[in-house]
């Protein structure tokens, strides 16, 4: 029995190292099971262990019962770093050994010893990833390509796994055509991630099947190629036009190769812009199966193009392949800044909300200006916690600057001790907002006045204010106008504080009391407006001025009637960065579902995609209920936006009992592509009511979380909620 030890050394692509490492078996000698083997040995070193069990099959096959190898690894290698003696240091190591019995184990540290320390340069300088964000192996020469059943969100798989070609001929591939319209259907939809995937491919199609280009997807999900008719010469058009699975075997092949590996790829990525200047390394076994000798210069050429930071092995065993390949490999030159070759097929724009909570993020980011220090008689108004424009502050600086005072706004007042004159708004109820208020009482005593929902009820502005128009100028880059037509709601929701704090339904303003000449945007503050009177002339009004309007406490849907139906479509009705024509509705309890379907048919001129429900769980309603709400909008088309029951102040929180009324599982049938990450919410809120109340982790319900939106998160989420839980 021989000590053979098979060492790779994986060089960094900045140095002065070729990125491509050839190897076959034209003048070693080697078979095809040895080749392939060598590739299992290098896949099992940088992250696929778990098929560790399979390589003692595997070296039996080869070698027989002569078991002629004693272990195998793989180094990882920085050329920028020598010692006097211009020995190399390593950056890692991963060394496996085969004792007596066949039982494959990794080294000890008494037999191997480091050669040296780590030592970070530029490449995969990721202590816990050493070999790089992304290792994948493919076997061209397998007997079949199954593909895996298509789903519609192509979960992503365990990095371990992306070697499964080398161990298992029937190893499962990405379906092509559904991964094709997935990434098209995306784009359409202003998907950044799927454009960037579609340009991705399209380019890399573009520059390795050179006859070959897309042509379109049907609604059938079919994927249909254009290709150059006759001889391939590039004075022929692209003329015949046939489905992507009638091309030439050997072309499929290839594009069975590229979709998986640039699928598995994006899933290794935790961002998915740019994705494909990712670091890791690529093995390619059989080579010359994917590309033919004529071919092989364009291939590697684009390869690198397209993949600039990947390190290339490969396996080749055919004589001109080889050749070529070592011609090529000779003649590259290390490329010290690598440059994104992918182009831009098509442009994926923000969607709307994106586009709403970059408007938002925006506004906190610019509404708080750096100031000086506060005179004793300057004016200064904290906005504790609003997400939005604070309009009782805009008023109070109304008032204040019609005196001739200065009026500063802060949301921190530690630098402004020196005012006499404090007003602190706190909108919420929050687990810190007793934190907070004590904090600014310690700061400015009774020089400061607070107020809000989040403190009192009762408190209100006095009427010589509360009538006033707000002062805009507050807060920089307001282009809206926004403010109460309405006060109190006559409904008396045992959940809401509307009731306590405002009393009766009555008007309270005109749209001119609240809305400068020189403004067209309105964002409505009322709790219930249809329920006035003279809701029907309000609305008259809006469509007369031309604004555009942002119901942002939603309308009551039990209210809609034929009349104002007409009204509300003829409104120009925008979500709150009005960007999009959009309509919302509150929807808490599954018995709406019925007033809901008939009201709907009123508004007739709406598309289902303009409709926003807003949805409240954790206050009256168990699994079952909310499931056939969520189940009622997602075969509607509509998405809805979720929101916690929050208690009105002074109020116990609400404990739910016996939540668990039905199947967990159907609630992994409901998915959201618009609003998605909002919905995830609801989700987590019923993962851990789960686990509190069967202290366990529901695991179908946790991947589904973590299914499209902070996949690097899910470790986290599952450790806090195993020591919070006590699971």
């Amino acid at each position: 029995m021989g000590d053979t030890i098979f060492n790779l050394d994986f060089c960094n692509r900045d140095q002065k190292v070729h990125r491509w490492s050839l190897f076959h078996d034209i003048d070693g000698g080697h078979t095809d099971w040895e080749r392939t083997l060598f590739f299992k040995f290098l896949a099992v070193c940088v992250g696929g262990s778990r098929y560790l069990p399979q390589l003692k099959k595997e070296i039996s096959k080869v070698y027989g019962r002569r078991n002629e190898i004693t272990g195998f690894g793989a180094i990882l290698r920085s050329d920028t770093y020598k010692t006097k003696k211009k020995e190399y240091f390593y950056r890692a190591k991963s060394e496996y050994i085969i004792p007596p019995g066949g039982i494959i184990e990794p080294t000890s540290e008494e037999r191997f010893k480091w050669r040296g320390y780590y030592t970070s340069f530029v490449g995969f300088n990721d202590l816990r990833k050493p070999f790089g964000d992304f290792a994948y192996g493919f076997n061209a020469a397998r007997t079949g390509y199954a593909h895996q059943k298509v789903e519609p969100d192509f979960p992503p798989r365990l990095r371990s796994s992306r070697f499964g070609t080398f161990f298992d001929d029937e190893f499962a591939l990405t379906p092509v055509t559904a991964w094709l319209y997935k990434q098209h259907h995306a784009t359409i939809y202003n998907s950044i991630k799927g454009a960037s995937l579609y340009n991705t491919v399209l380019t890399a199609f573009s520059s390795l099947l050179s006859d070959v280009k897309f042509s379109h997807s049907d609604k059938h999900k079919t994927v249909f190629v254009k290709r150059k008719s006759g001889s391939s010469s590039k004075s022929k058009k692209f003329s015949q036009t046939i489905l992507l699975s009638d091309l030439p075997q050997k072309q499929v092949n290839l594009i069975d190769f590229l979709i998986d590996f640039i699928r598995q790829l994006a899933d290794s990525r935790q961002l998915s812009r740019d994705f494909n200047l990712c670091q890791g390394i690529l093995f390619i076994d059989h080579f010359e199966k994917l590309f033919s000798i004529r071919q092989t210069h364009q291939a590697i050429k684009a390869l690198e193009n397209l993949f600039p930071n990947i390190q290339f092995i490969i396996g080749c065993s055919t004589k001109g392949g080889f050749d070529r390949i070592a011609k090529f490999n000779n003649t590259l030159l290390p490329i010290v800044s690598p440059t994104n070759r992918v182009k831009q097929f098509v442009t994926a724009k923000s969607t709307s909300d994106r586009k709403t909570w970059d408007y938002r993020n925006n506004f906190l980011k610019s509404r708080f200006g750096k100031t000086a220090e506060a005179d004793e008689d300057d004016v200064v108004l904290i906005d504790v916690d609003s997400l939005i424009p604070n309009l009782s502050l805009m008023k109070l600086s109304r008032y204040y600057k019609n005196e001739g005072r200065n009026v500063i706004l802060a949301r921190e007042s530690g630098i402004h001790r020196k005012s006499k004159v404090l007003f602190a708004s706190c909108v919420f109820n929050r687990s810190t907002t007793g934190k907070k208020i004590r904090k600014l009482r310690e700061l400015h005593g009774e020089n400061i006045q607070i107020g809000g929902t989040g403190v009192d009820l009762s408190l209100k502005l006095p009427d010589e204010i509360e009538y006033l128009m707000p002062d805009y100028s507050l807060y920089p880059k307001v282009d809206f106008a926004m403010g109460f037509l309405t006060r109190g709601c006559p409904n008396n929701c045992s959940f809401c504080l509307v009731p306590a704090k405002e009393g009766r339904l009555r008007q309270v303003a005109e749209i001119e009391d609240i809305v400068p000449p020189e403004f067209d945007k309105l964002v409505i503050m009322d709790n219930n407006l249809l329920a006035h009177p003279r809701a029907y002339k309000l609305l008259e009004e809006m469509i007369r001025k031309k604004l555009q309007v942002n119901f942002n406490q939603t309308l009551d849907i039990r209210l809609i009637d034929k009349r104002n139906a007409n009204l509300l479509q003829k409104i120009d009705s925008k979500n709150y960065s009005f960007t999009k024509r959009m309509y919302y509705f509150s929807f808490n309890t599954s018995k709406m579902i019925p007033v809901i379907k008939k009201k709907l048919k009123l508004l007739d001129s709406v598309k289902a995609t303009e409709i926003r429900f807003i949805c409240m769980y954790g206050y009256n309603t168990r699994l079952s209920d909310d499931i056939e709400r969520f189940s009622f909008l997602h075969k509607m088309g509509t998405s809805p936006f979720v929101q916690k029951y929050q208690p009105v102040l002074g109020a116990h929180p609400r404990e739910i009992e016996n939540y668990f009324d039905t199947d967990v599982d159907r609630l992994l049938q409901i998915h959201f592509a618009q609003n998605g990450r909002i919905f995830e919410n609801f989700l987590k809120w019923v993962s851990k009511k789960y686990a509190e109340q069967y202290k366990k982790l529901y695991m179908p319900l946790v991947d589904l979380i973590f299914k499209y939106n902070k996949r690097h998160s899910k470790h986290r989420y599952i450790e806090s909620l195993a020591r919070t839980r006590k699971i």
